[in-house]
C-alpha cells in the first residue's frame, strides 16, 4: 500500500498554485496537506486545477472554466463520487472532455467518497483509450 498523500498522487509540486473548484471545504486536509510553498488560489490561472463534480449538472456548469484556468503544461484533475453515488462514472465522464481536445490519462482514489481522473491534451497522450471504455 502506498504511503503517498493524495497531493503527491495528484502530482502537486512545491511552489505550485492550486485552484480547487467546487471542492469540499476541507480540501487541504482531504489531499493530505500541500507541498512546501504550494498554495490554494481563488482566481486563475493555476498550475493545477482540481474540479469536483457531484453530478453531470455540476460538471457541465464548471467544466469550461476549469479547463480555461489551467496554465500551459499544468495539471487538470476532475473528481466525481465513487460507487454509483452519482450519474457520473469513470466511463461516462471523460467523453465530455473530447470536444476540448483532452483525454484521460490517470485515475486515483482521493478518499472513500471521491475518485479523480487527470486529463491532458490529446497530443500529449501516448496511451490507448481502450482502458477508458
Amino acid at each position: 500500500m502506498s504511503n503517498k498523500t493524495v497531493a503527491e498522487k495528484l502530482g502537486y509540486k512545491p511552489g505550485c498554485t492550486i485552484l480547487a473548484i467546487n471542492a469540499p471545504e476541507d480540501y487541504t486536509s482531504l489531499v493530505g496537506g500541500l507541498p512546501d510553498g504550494a498554495e490554494l488560489c481563488s482566481v486563475p490561472p493555476a498550475g493545477a486545477v482540481h474540479l469536483f463534480a457531484a453530478d453531470h449538472r455540476e460538471l457541465n456548469t464548471h467544466l469550461g472554466d476549469a479547463i480555461a484556468a489551467v496554465e500551459p503544461g499544468g495539471l487538470l484533475w476532475v473528481s466525481y463520487p465513487k460507487d454509483g453515488a452519482s450519474d457520473i462514472t469513470r466511463d461516462n465522464l471523460w467523453p465530455a472532455f473530447v470536444p476540448y481536445g483532452l483525454r484521460p490519462v490517470r485515475q486515483v482514489s482521493v478518499d472513500a467518497r471521491w475518485s479523480a481522473i487527470r486529463f491532458r491534451p490529446e497530443g500529449d497522450v501516448k496511451i490507448s483509450m481502450d482502458r477508458w471504455g
